[in-house]
C-alpha cells in the first residue's frame, strides 16, 4: 500500500496537464496501426495498469476485435492514475488482488459497441441538479450501465463555436461529470477517448 501511494504521488508530480487537460497519446495524427490491445501495450506511462486490468478480466479478445457484436468498440479509457487512486481507496496493493469479476465490470463499464468519434457526439450542456442535461447522447456500456456524453465547443479569441471541441461524460449511477482529456485515438478495431487524470476508476 505504501509503495502505491509513493508511485501515485510521483506520477501526480510529473503529470502536469495543460489548461485543456490534454493527455499526450504519443500519436502525431491520432492513428495507431494495430489493435486497441496493441495500443495499450504501446504506452506504458498511461496504460500499463489499464492493460493489467484488461488481462486480469480476461478481455483480451474484446480489445483485439474478436468478440461477436464488439468487433468495433469505443473505449472511454481510464489511465494509470485513475486506477491507482481507486486501488488506494479500496485497499488493493496490486491488480492481481482484485477479483476477476470486479476487473471485468470495471472495464466493461467503459466500453461501447461501435465507433463513436468526438464529432459524432451532439453538442450539449449541463443542467443544474440533473444527471442528463440538454443535448448530447446516452450510451449503454458493455456491462449494461448507462451514461450521458456531450460535446462542447469553446470560443477562440472571443469568437464562439470556432475553438477546440471537448467531450464530457456523466454517469447515471454516480452522477459524476468526467472530462475527456484526449479524443479520437484511432486503432484498427475502434477508438479510444482518454479520460482525464483526475478521474477515479469506479465513477463511470
Amino acid at each position: 500500500m505504501k509503495n502505491i501511494g509513493i508511485i501515485l504521488v510521483l506520477l501526480s508530480l510529473f503529470s502536469c496537464e495543460t489548461k485543456y487537460n490534454y493527455i499526450d497519446s504519443g500519436l502525431a495524427n491520432g492513428r495507431f496501426d494495430g489493435t486497441m490491445y496493441d495500443y495499450l501495450h504501446s504506452n506504458s506511462y498511461d496504460w500499463d495498469s489499464t492493460l493489467l486490468l484488461v488481462e486480469r478480466a480476461g478481455l483480451e479478445d474484446l480489445f483485439q476485435g474478436k468478440q461477436a457484436g464488439y468487433e468495433k468498440i469505443t473505449f472511454f479509457g481510464p489511465t494509470n492514475l485513475s486506477i491507482l487512486r481507486w486501488m488506494i481507496e479500496q485497499g488493493y496493493n496490486a491488480i492481481r488482488e482484485i477479483p476477476e469479476a470486479t476487473c471485468r465490470e470495471l472495464i466493461l463499464r467503459h466500453i461501447v459497441a461501435g465507433i463513436h468519434w468526438r464529432d459524432d457526439i451532439p453538442r450539449g450542456e449541463q443542467v443544474l441538479g440533473e444527471t442528463q442535461g440538454k443535448g448530447g447522447e446516452v450510451f449503454t456500456s458493455a456491462f449494461g450501465t448507462k451514461f450521458w456524453v456531450y460535446s462542447f465547443q469553446d470560443t477562440y479569441h472571443d469568437i464562439p463555436d470556432v475553438g477546440p471541441v471537448y467531450l464530457y461524460v456523466t454517469s447515471f449511477d454516480t452522477r459524476t461529470q468526467i472530462d475527456v482529456a484526449s479524443t479520437d485515438i484511432e486503432t484498427d478495431n475502434g477508438v479510444v477517448h482518454s479520460l482525464n487524470y483526475s478521474y477515479t476508476l469506479g465513477q463511470l
